[in-house]
């Protein structure tokens, strides 16, 4: 009767439930059931481990139970019959082998941390000590503690390395302001700072380490204290205090992870996960000038340098601004708020944070200028899309905003990259915006938009990038900024 029930209200998907009632009602055994449904894949797991329980339902009913066994049972059958139309879209977790450490990188860890247990993990996250500037380099998870370190670097300013921190000396850690950020206090006395800020690419990373430390507290409750000794730490910008430079710059030790120091360093070019270096979480923060802003961003595509013009690319699109001129444009351009502003108006954006226009330290004479912002997610997407990946309303963006000034023009750029929406991290969105002397008085304009995949996406989405390559074209940034400047010279 349930069988008839069920197959008579659900018959468009009768062939998915197929699994269950056979199960339930077939005599047959239950690996050669699930054999004849299923072959090897997430949704072939999924059915065997719901045949196990139908193999275990059908062992209980064989017995003599006390009344009300036979609503249960009822219950139990609708549930599993349920379960049968989730479990089909079932995936295998995604595989970050990234995040797993190499054995020469456990036998540096044994070098530096001679007591720093096994190292679990390793990965490109953000750090802050306090209400601190933010820097890119490489968090690494042991059994015993963490260490955060942005390697060698020939500025002084733009290097973190916390040293060893036992689990025992975190005494409190939980998640502050977005889902990717945790926030980790330490044991009075066991460092010159008492707190310590992490964000990490992914909110599951955030709770891995929230869960691990929660495990980790109970744990430690009985093993001997004090197994690290203290380790020789390099000076940072924000424990230097009243010491001297020089007496802590003379400290050497082994870089952990080379390529994690090196997109710590000045050259950004080997982790798609320093897409989440992105600066000042907050929008009531500035990032200072000693952020290391050059750093950031600092290849466009085909390899050029991100302040050069594309090469063969053609223009999405172009205009002219008669009663403006170059030095005009790029006062606006500059000046403090009118990004924030136009960023507000044109793109519904909030939380927005920013650094101030600086020179860049690599490319003398160009402007830089570091933003983090949240903008709405369009939802105008085609039904294929939607289908796909879960779109969030809203997302964080990092964003790197840089002018060149020449003669008789003006090159203004855009790479951004957007955190939260699916396979946002596989990507970063280029523009350019040209402003050249018209011969006709005035000014032309072309702007150029290119998409750079850092990472490829899986098969089974690649439908996506045509996609997102269109989407971006057609709504460029740098077109609603000669846009808004035009309107503005109205």
């Amino acid at each position: 009767i349930f069988a008839h029930t069920c197959a008579n209200s659900f018959a468009p998907v009768w062939g998915g439930f197929a699994m269950v009632f056979c199960c339930l009602f077939d005599s047959r055994p239950k690996n050669e059931l699930v054999s004849a449904c299923c072959g090897t894949s997430a949704h072939s797991q999924a059915v065997e481990g719901l045949g196990e329980m139908v193999a275990a339902y059908r062992k209980i009913a064989q017995l003599t139970l006390p009344p009300g066994a036979a609503m249960v049972f009822a219950k139990l059958r609708r549930d599993m019959t349920d379960l049968e139309a989730l479990i089909s879209e079932a995936t295998f977790p995604e595989s970050r082998p990234w995040r797993s450490p190499l054995a020469q990188e456990q036998h540096e860890w044994d070098k530096i941390y001679p007591n720093g247990g096994i190292l679990l993990r390793r990965q490109l996250c953000s750090a802050s000590m306090g209400d601190q500037d933010w820097f890119l380099g490489g968090l690494f998870i042991s059994d015993v503690g963490i260490a955060f370190d942005t390697g060698n670097s020939a500025d002084e300013a733009g290097r973190l390395q916390t040293g060893f921190i036992t689990w025992k000396d975190i005494v409190a850690l939980h998640k502050s302001g977005p889902e990717t950020e945790i926030s980790i206090c330490l044991a009075s006395g066991s460092k010159n700072f008492s707190q310590l800020r992490l964000q990490l690419t992914i909110s599951s990373d955030a709770e891995w380490i929230e869960e691990f430390w929660k495990l980790q507290a109970h744990a430690l409750e009985d093993q001997v204290k004090d197994l690290v000794p203290t380790q020789p730490e390099k000076a940072t910008e924000q424990d230097v205090g009243n010491k001297s430079l020089e007496s802590t710059a003379e400290v050497q030790q082994p870089v952990l992870l080379h390529q994690l120091s090196r997109s710590a360093s000045v050259d950004v070019k080997s982790a798609p996960q320093a897409l989440a270096d992105s600066g000042s979480p907050r929008a009531h923060r500035s990032l200072s000038l000693d952020s290391k802003v050059s750093g950031v961003y600092n290849e466009a595509p085909g390899g050029r340098k991100p302040f050069q013009m594309p090469q063969g690319e053609a223009p999405v699109g172009s205009d002219s601004l008669p009663t403006m001129d170059i030095s005009s444009i790029r006062e606006k351009l500059q000046s403090d708020n009118w990004l924030s502003k136009f960023l507000q108006e044109s793109k519904q954006a909030h939380s927005i944070s920013a650094t101030p226009w600086s020179e860049s330290k690599q490319a003398p004479g160009v402007m830089v200028r570091k933003a983090t912002f949240t903008l709405p997610v369009p939802q105008d997407f085609p039904r294929a899309v939607t289908r796909l990946v879960n779109l969030p309303t809203e997302t964080k963006v990092t964003s790197v905003f840089r002018m060149h000034p020449q003669d008789g023009q003006l090159l203004f750029t855009v790479q951004f990259c957007s955190h939260d929406i699916p396979y946002g991290e596989n990507f970063r969105v280029h523009e350019t915006v040209l402003f050249k002397t018209s011969p006709n008085n005035g000014v032309a304009t072309e702007q150029w938009v290119e998409v750079m995949w850092i990472a490829s996406l899986p098969w089974t989405h690649g439908i996506l990038k045509s996609i997102i390559e269109q989407k971006s074209k057609a709504d460029g940034l740098g077109t609603r900024v000669v846009n808004a400047i035009k309107k503005s010279a109205a």
